[in-house]
């Protein structure tokens, strides 16, 4: 009868070598930017690039009460290091997009993560988690109206791939929703937290583009404010506010009109300024100007 049991220790070899590896390096690799898309109905998930690993996951909520009842489940995504250093993040019961990449040629592996959070036009949360010396880091990019954004581009050419995001600032500050328009914003990743470089001259193109798209709809649309705001917006990144704004005063609806106003001191949590503190401009150019300069556009006159 033949001996197969030199064959059966070679198997043996070979699986236990295979298990070995799956233990060092747990988790489905991934592409450099490579989107995935995770449910609570998938289970457990781990993927990895580099030295981080991230997990999906279904955790018991916390603490038990009125809205957490045993039994009861979230969503969390874990993102670890080889050496140890870990954050949770809390997810999405509907819809989370996970991206592991480096954001510069030679820099670390970060993971881009991205979670719906439910709500009237909102709200695509955007966070990094980036590493910074023995720990890592979670930069909060803010939550934005529409669809996620994919896999950031290098914009400029520095090297470094640029956030391209919305100022969702300008939403329903001069029209309603519909006829809003959001300029645009460029964030970055700098030493684990996010910081908006939209004001520098080398994303010029970015604000060309804007601004050429809202002054079609500033002069052409019956409800134009929102858009000549928008397109004022991008002038001034591009330092040409001057010379639009009597196009833009020719253009805005006068009536009816609206436009924010300005709390002197923080409003309460119901959005109410309090007595003596509400500062109301008198037109639409001039709440616009102030509302630029409220928000970095313009300097303070």
């Amino acid at each position: 009868m033949e001996d197969n049991r030199p064959m059966v220790r070679i198997f043996s070899l070979i699986a236990a070598a295979l298990m070995l590896g799956a233990a060092a390096a747990p988790g489905k690799p991934v592409r450099d930017g490579q989107k995935i898309e995770w449910t609570m109905g998938e289970g457990r998930k781990v993927y990895r690039l580099g030295d981080l690993t991230a997990v999906f996951d279904r955790v018991q909520c916390a603490p038990l009460g009125e809205e957490c009842a045993d039994g009861d489940v979230d969503p969390v995504l874990t993102i670890t290091r080889t050496d140890g250093a870990s954050v949770r993040l809390d997810g999405s019961p509907m819809q989370n997009i996970l991206m592991l990449g480096r954001l510069s040629k030679d820099g670390p592996v970060v993971a881009f993560f991205q979670d719906y959070t439910g709500g009237m036009h909102c709200c695509q949360r955007m966070r990094v988690v980036a590493p910074t010396g023995e720990a890592l880091a979670v930069a909060e990019l803010g939550g934005y109206d529409g669809a996620e954004i994919g896999w950031p581009k290098d914009v400029d050419g520095d090297g470094m791939r640029d956030f391209v995001v919305s100022d969702d600032r300008f939403l329903y500050a001069f029209e309603s929703y519909a006829a809003s328009v959001a300029p645009p914003k460029v964030l970055n990743v700098i030493d684990g937290a996010a910081r908006d470089v939209s004001a520098e001259p080398r994303f010029a193109k970015i604000f060309e583009k804007a601004a050429a798209s809202a002054r079609k709809a500033c002069i052409a649309e019956d409800y134009p404010n929102g858009a000549c705001a928008a397109w004022a917006a991008a002038a001034a990144r591009l330092g040409t506010l001057d010379t639009i704004w009597p196009v833009i005063l020719a253009e805005y609806r006068k009536d009816p009109a609206t436009w924010p106003d300005r709390c002197k001191v923080e409003r309460s949590e119901d959005g109410v300024c309090p007595e003596g503190q509400l500062v109301e401009y008198p037109d639409y150019p001039t709440g616009l100007r102030a509302f630029l300069m409220e928000t970095g556009y313009i300097p303070a006159a």
